[in-house]
């Protein structure tokens, strides 16, 4: 075969080549790009933005003030190895850096979670946060090569948790984080505890683990008190001739909140006469309670007394599991149509005149960090 047709042979194989080539990183999803390195540096400034946003919100400022410690912390411990990735670092040191993280991670979910939630709610997710917090930052250097540590815990849907509602059923969670487990090893030990350490009657059960998350239910949570909870983790690693050995433990805290209940106050009010409008007391009362999420309630009002309604005007009052209140309204509208409108807390309450009937309404969860 002449030179001239094997270099026309290699050139149609290495156009192939980078044709085929080409079609790879075309067809490779984005998710596959790796996220950016851990640095000691780069995990100040995730504890200082994270700090930030919790010293914006209310009852969250001394967590804040102990996120600013763990950023300066890294940035005196660390001033000569800020940029150096968590491979260059010794076990004591890498184990710093893992756990700051952490908290970092902790507190942008919480700042995001919180959003949507009342203060009482906020409040009990912000009493997880401080103890998960403190753990990580009381928690001891040591040379072990497993750091464990817990950045969040997930409900099924991937959304950060903070506060648990009893449940008859077990319940499916997850813990993420980083160094949870060595795949040469038994799966890490899982207990839950009080918050003062003793172990719970009922354990949860691991259902699938790797070294970044471990999956478990948690049963009979229905039976647990309301207060602080913790979740510990102790992976094991296997070292040459000495086989697997236990490696310090991370934990991460829940709060236990009560079942949804909610009772609905109202007052009533017509405006009555077009010629001589004038306003006239209804009614007044409180509607049956609401169990759980997705439940409805009615009650009927004698609005006879108003015999030329013009509009009706109502004001409500919401109670809550964990004793908070919330007022809403006046809310007014043409005694022609009915009225509906958004209470605090996820619920809606509607006046229908045609059949004289107020009905309560308890929708989806909006406090998405507590489940």
């Amino acid at each position: 075969m002449s030179d001239a047709r094997l270099r026309r042979m290699g050139v149609r194989s290495l156009r192939a080549v980078a044709a085929l080539g080409l079609s790879l990183a075309l067809a490779a999803p984005a998710v596959a790009q790796l996220p950016p390195r851990l640095t000691a540096g780069s995990v100040a400034d995730q504890l200082d933005a994270a700090g930030r946003r919790l010293a914006a919100q209310t009852g969250t400022a001394a967590i804040a003030a102990q996120l600013h410690a763990l950023a300066q912390d890294l940035r005196g411990n660390l001033a000569d190895r800020l940029a150096q990735p968590l491979t260059a670092l010794d076990d004591r040191d890498r184990g710093r850096v893992l756990r700051a993280h952490a908290a970092a991670s902790l507190g942008t979910d919480f700042a995001d979670a919180a959003a949507g939630c009342r203060e009482g709610e906020a409040a009990v997710m912000a009493q997880a946060l401080a103890l998960s917090v403190r753990h990580l930052a009381q928690a001891p250097a040591v040379d072990k090569p497993l750091q464990a540590t817990i950045d969040r815990v997930e409900a099924v849907d991937h959304a950060p948790l903070f506060a648990l509602r009893p449940s008859a059923a077990p319940v499916a969670l997850a813990l993420v984080g980083s160094e949870l487990t060595d795949p040469q090893c038994p799966d890490p030990q899982l207990t839950a505890t009080d918050a003062s350490g003793a172990p719970l009657a009922k354990q949860p059960r691991i259902t699938g683990v790797l070294p970044g998350r471990i999956e478990f239910e948690w049963p009979a949570t229905a039976a647990l008190k309301q207060g602080g909870y913790l979740l510990h983790v102790r992976p094991q690693h296997k070292a040459f001739l000495v086989g697997c050995t236990a490696q310090p433990e991370a934990a991460v805290a829940l709060q236990r909140v009560p079942s949804p209940k909610f009772t609905v106050g109202y007052v009533l009010e017509g405006v009555c006469g077009r010629s001589d409008p004038r306003t006239l007391a209804l009614g007044k009362g409180t509607l049956p309670p609401l169990e759980g999420y997705g439940a409805t309630v009615a009650q009927v009002v004698d609005t006879t007394a108003c015999t030329d309604p013009v509009a009706y005007r109502i004001s409500a009052t919401v109670g809550y599991a964990d004793g908070a209140s919330a007022t809403a309204g006046p809310f007014e509208q043409s005694a022609d149509a009915n009225l509906t409108v958004g209470l605090p807390g996820g619920l809606s309450l509607s006046w229908d005149p045609a059949v004289r009937r107020l009905f309560v309404r308890s929708g989806a969860p909006m406090c998405k960090g507590v489940r």
